[in-house]
């Protein structure tokens, strides 16, 4: 919980400060952003796929699986990761034409793409650590490597965004330039903590990449799934920042002050659902299916009342929220009702993520979760997002309120999967 509150609270400091540059470098930080994003949800796919077995083998106490898991990750991820960077540093211009016609905003995100690229072939090395790392019992040596980026991000923004301390005001750039520096320390320590700790992960290369194809094929059968639910979403994710886009600058940057706030307050749900999946997978591993079932049943209870009391006081704090950017009336005004729109369904997108990430992947259930969570995507959440934006012509926080209809179909599948029990598969016996 602590090491989401403190990567989403880098996330929010960054985009204060570049908000404070005004409408345009802050669009286009955002939309330069959506490469990333997108990377990063399908690392996320491939590290999670990963962690399912990797919390099994845990419970299992097969530590020669988990090296071979961990190898497996790092050669599909790195692979990833690098198609990125070659959009990143060859084809940035084309990449933010999907997303806006405004030339100072296409321009400044392909100098800021330019920079960043580099940064995606080290963050797969760390994703990949992290995650694994985890489903082991080891939180505390990834929230401290986080802390460290995360901290070296703000410096580094500050210092390089306003020109502070002798260094150049180098504004939308600097932001860049300071998440570069911070991803790079951040891989190294996270890799040279993980052997000098002794943790499990610390082994050498040649049993990382000593796993067969037969077990190959059995990580990747669970593994591709998640990845391209991923990738399906992190599309969906880039369309509705289209639709936003094209609505208006002044749409595009509320959206990306109310992203940062979201993840925000997101935080402590993700920290919550990746306990969660961690119990669940260790109990599933370990032969205990009725106890991974309880596991579920009372952590929603919790994400539900949290839900609710957060979203209150996002809803009652909004106005002063906005109050902290400098961006023009129209923007504030965008900003504080989309919080207000966020506020109100947070405990529904909350307790969808609790049963997608801890319930469907950590049970192994990856084919149904994938065919609910991009099916309703892209059959009502964007179809919905395009009528009321384009047909309707409606403002932006109409558009974001109506692909809530997109949530409120998949908690009413996700429950009914839940009271079925056939999510609860155990892959280790297996593998």
């Amino acid at each position: 919980m602590l090491q989401n509150l403190f990567t989403v609270l880098g996330a929010t400091i960054t985009t204060l400060m570049t908000g404070q540059l005004g409408d345009v470098p802050l669009a286009a930080i955002g939309l330069a952003n959506q490469l990333f994003f997108i990377l990063s949800l399908v690392q996320f796919g491939i590290s999670s796929g990963a962690a399912i077995f990797t919390a099994q083998f845990w419970g299992n106490n097969d530590k020669d699986g988990i090296s071979k898991v961990l190898g497996v990750s790092l050669l599909v991820d790195l692979s990833v990761s690098a198609m990125f960077m070659a959009i990143a540093l060859f084809f940035p211009g084309d990449f933010l034409h999907l997303f806006t016609s405004d030339k100072q905003v296409i321009e400044l995100g392909v100098s800021v793409l330019k920079i960043v690229g580099f940064s995606y072939l080290f963050t797969p090395i760390t994703f990949t650590y992290n995650a694994i790392l985890r489903s082991t019992g080891n939180v505390r040596l990834p929230m401290v490597v986080s802390s460290i980026g995360i901290l070296l991000n703000i410096v580094f923004g500050y210092l390089l965004i306003f020109g502070k301390l002798g260094m150049p005001a180098l504004g939308a750039q600097g932001a860049a330039y300071a998440n570069l520096i911070a991803r790079v320390v951040e891989c190294a320590v996270m890799v040279g903590m993980t052997y000098y700790l002794k943790t499990p992960l610390a082994v050498h290369p040649r049993q990382m990449f000593s796993f067969n194809t037969s077990f190959l094929s059995k990580i990747l059968k669970r593994v591709l799934p998640v990845t391209i639910n991923e990738l399906m979403w992190a599309l969906g994710i880039s369309a509705y920042s289209a639709i936003y886009a094209h609505i208006s600058t002044e749409a595009i940057a509320a959206i990306n002050i109310r992203a940062s706030i979201e993840d925000m307050f997101f935080a402590p749900f993700l920290g919550i659902t990746h306990a969660c999946a961690i119990v669940v997978g260790n109990a599933i591993g370990s032969g205990e299916q009725e106890k991974s079932h309880g596991y579920i049943k009372q952590t929603v209870r919790i994400v539900l009342v949290m839900g609710i009391c957060l979203g209150a006081v996002l809803i009652f704090g909004r106005g002063f929220i906005a109050s902290l950017y400098n961006i023009s009336d129209l923007t504030n005004f965008y900003t504080r009702n989309l919080l207000l729109v966020l506020g109100a369904f947070l405990w529904l997108r909350t307790i969808n993520t609790l049963y997608f990430v801890a319930m469907l992947r950590s049970g192994g259930d990856t084919h149904f979760g994938s065919l609910v969570d991009v099916g309703c995507m892209w059959l009502i959440g964007v179809p919905a997002a395009l009528v009321t934006a384009f047909v309707f012509h409606l403002p932006v926080y109409f558009v974001y309120l109506s692909i809530m209809l997109d949530e409120a179909t998949k908690l009413v599948l996700f429950i009914n999967r839940y009271r079925s029990r056939k999510w609860i598969h155990n892959l280790v016996e297996r593998a």
